[in-house]
C-alpha cells in the first residue's frame, strides 16, 4: 500500500461514527439501513468523528406520548432529539454518545416532509443547534441547507 492510500485509510478510520437505528415498529425495519447510511453521511459532512447516536423510528402514537411526557405538548411531531445528559453514567466507549433522535416516519410522509432534512435537523440538535431565537434559527437553517446541498 502506498503512502497516499495509507493516509486515506487512516482518515476514513478516524472518521468512523456509530449510528444505531432501531425500528420500534416492525413496518419500519426496511428503512433502518437507509437511515443509518444517511446519518453516517451527515456526520461525515459535518466533519464529526468519533460520535455515536441512537435513532428510533416510531409511530405517531409513540411520538405523541414522548412529546407529551418530555415536552408537555399533547400532539405528534416529525422529529425529537434528546442530548445525552452531562453526567450520565455509561459504559466506556471510544465514541462520545450524543443522545437519541426519534423520527415519526408516518408523520413525515403524511406531511410530505423531507426525511433527509428531518435527520439533519435531529443531528444538529444533538450537536447543540437550536431554533429558539431568530438568530439561532437562521444559523441552524443555514447549516441544514449546507448539508442538504452536499448530500
Amino acid at each position: 500500500m502506498d503512502r497516499s492510500s495509507a493516509k486515506l485509510l487512516k482518515s476514513i478510520f478516524l472518521r468512523v461514527n456509530k449510528i444505531s437505528v432501531f425500528a420500534v415498529e416492525k413496518k419500519y425495519i426496511r428503512e433502518t439501513k437507509k437511515i443509518s447510511a444517511l446519518s453516517r453521511k451527515i456526520f461525515l459532512l459535518l466533519n464529526k468523528n468519533g460520535y455515536s447516536a441512537d435513532i428510533y423510528l416510531v409511530s405517531d402514537a409513540t411520538m405523541k406520548k414522548i412529546n407529551r411526557t418530555y415536552r408537555k405538548k399533547d400532539k405528534t411531531t416529525n422529529v425529537l432529539s434528546f442530548c445525552e445528559p452531562k453526567n450520565f453514567i455509561s459504559v466506556p466507549s471510544r465514541y462520545k454518545h450524543l443522545g437519541e433522535i426519534y423520527l415519526s416516519l408516518d408523520f413525515i410522509k403524511a406531511h410530505k416532509q423531507d426525511l433527509r432534512l428531518m435527520i439533519v435537523h435531529g443531528v444538529l440538535h444533538l450537536l447543540g443547534y437550536d431554533h429558539i431565537s431568530d438568530k439561532d434559527r437562521m444559523k441552524m437553517e443555514n447549516k441544514e441547507r449546507q448539508i442538504l446541498d452536499r448530500i
